[in-house]
């Protein structure tokens, strides 16, 4: 069971975010169809308002797990209210840092200052059907993790109490159908936020990404 393999590490979640957020603190995204790249005067508050958020709030947190091939898990399906249509947003990420947001997936991706060594385009895409994202220059590896913050209205977990962990996973990118998906190759230090007043409504997930190239929320 998966269960018995992750790890339950909320010390050194907080350790990561509040490292984070003390050296690079970016903005909140705003609302659009393109990508948001955000100078280093505007990229202060999305990830001390996340850690705030983590200090205030019941929270689950999943430890990092390397190797999860042997680990089953179920990829997180968006809800009906979901347009069910593939987005994409790009933009350049420059060593000062920024975001990106596809908003009708209600996805952010933050790049903390020297992420990046030098002006780097960035392709995200999500998924039609699952709360999944192929992020693109495959294989690129970031020299500060990336905080990837999903909120969770428009997904099949959405105001219900949570019966099993939440968490970003790593998959691979031939894995084209995740309806077949039952393995995943890394699991990601990954908080679950719940709703305000809830222990069992989750709100958010967030994780941290080293690397790309394909992300999906997944429940094990």
């Amino acid at each position: 069971m998966i269960r018995s393999r992750l790890l339950r590490a909320p010390l050194l979640a907080l350790s990561a975010f509040v490292a984070l957020s003390c050296s690079d603190s970016p903005t909140g995204p705003t609302p659009a169809t393109t990508a948001i790249v955000s100078s280093r005067s505007t990229d202060n508050a999305l990830l001390g308002g996340l850690l705030g958020g983590l200090l205030n709030t019941v929270t689950s947190v999943v430890g990092f797990v390397a190797d999860a091939t042997d680990l089953t898990v179920h990829p997180v399906a968006w809800n009906s209210s979901y347009d069910h249509v593939s987005h994409t947003v790009s933009g350049t990420i420059t060593p000062w840092g920024g975001t990106l947001a596809i908003p009708q997936s209600d996805f952010t991706l933050t790049f903390p200052i020297g992420a990046v060594s030098q002006p780097t385009l960035i392709t995200i895409t999500s998924d039609a059907n699952y709360v999944a994202y192929k992020m693109e220059p495959s294989g690129i590896k970031f020299a500060k993790p990336l905080v990837a913050t999903q909120k969770l209205r428009y997904t099949a977990v959405a105001g219900q109490p949570l019966t099993s962990k939440l968490f970003g996973a790593y998959i691979s990118d031939d894995l084209l159908d995740l309806s077949k998906l039952l393995h995943v190759l890394e699991i990601e230090l990954s908080t679950t936020i719940f709703a305000p007043g809830s222990s069992t409504i989750p709100d958010t997930e967030t994780w941290l990404i080293n690397h790309f190239s394909r992300y999906m929320l997944a429940s094990g």
